[in-house]
């Protein structure tokens, strides 16, 4: 009876394609490959840096 069983595509494996970490959730995926590869993507959260740069 799989009630809370995620869905198929939610169990795949998501793996960074520059250092191959794995991740649950492709966001989480998307977002380690913005924030630790530099890559600029749909910026869900911009930079707040209060000092101008980055």
């Amino acid at each position: 009876m799989g009630l809370f069983r995620k869905k198929a595509d939610e169990q795949k494996v998501w793996k960074c394609p520059h250092c191959n970490m794995t991740f649950d959730e492709k966001e989480r995926m998307k977002r380690h490959v913005r924030k630790a590869h530099g890559e600029k993507g749909g910026g869900d959260m911009p930079n707040m840096n209060p000092f101008g740069f980055s």
